[in-house]
């Protein structure tokens, strides 16, 4: 039962690494940046430990209503397109609101080269991400534990083979000198070799 336990335990801690390894090399492919939501201004569109999926575009292809990511007060933020509007120099500035504040961001937002656009967004997941940057040793050492005792318990609880499976001895018996033993024990009777009936009969015949 107990090494049963632990090559269960051990496949899907293996599983659950390949996935997630899987998963961020796709999105890595994919030109996809992740970012955790830490915050709750989002809410209820976007959940605090979310992790959301950002895709960098040209400023001219976001539009009102859209959920962007830059970075504010030296911070990257989240937070939803309410207005855009053009500057003096040519350029598009746009107003950013979270969904849970009352009042919009302070400032307009310009940006020279891209900025982030938010493609999707999966709830919990940042919290998981983060836990993994934390405490990624302390996962490591956990795994490995896993392994150490299931390959641990295939050694002890491996099922030694019963005295009744095991291969009796043969017995031979040892020849007693003077008898020939290579008649069939059916027949009840000992045969005398001719060594000994030369020795039993009278010394005057010629053996």
């Amino acid at each position: 039962m107990a090494r049963n336990l632990g090559n269960i335990l051990s496949t899907i801690a293996f599983a659950v690494l390949f996935l997630l390894c899987l998963a961020f090399a796709a999105v890595r492919v994919s030109g996809l940046s992740t970012f955790v939501v830490t915050g709750g201004s989002m809410e209820p569109s976007i959940q605090k430990g979310s992790l959301v999926l950002v895709q960098p575009v040209s400023p001219s292809e976001v539009k009102v209503g859209d959920v962007i990511t830059f970075q504010h007060y030296d911070q990257t933020t989240t937070h939803r397109v309410t207005g855009i509007s053009s500057t003096t120099s040519g350029g598009l500035a746009f107003t950013t609101k979270g969904d849970a504040n009352v009042v919009a961001d302070p400032e307009d937002k310009t940006f020279a080269g891209q900025v982030g656009i938010v493609r999707a967004e999966l709830p919990v997941a940042g919290f998981v991400v983060a836990s993994l940057q934390a405490y990624w040793r302390l996962l490591l050492a956990l795994i490995a534990a896993m392994i150490f005792f299931a390959c641990a318990s295939v050694l002890v609880l491996r099922k030694e083979p019963s005295a009744a499976a095991m291969p009796k001895p043969v017995r031979q018996g040892r020849l007693h000198p003077g008898f020939d033993t290579t008649r069939k024990d059916s027949e009840k009777s000992i045969h005398w070799s001719r060594p000994w009936r030369c020795r039993v009969r009278s010394r005057e015949t010629n053996c």
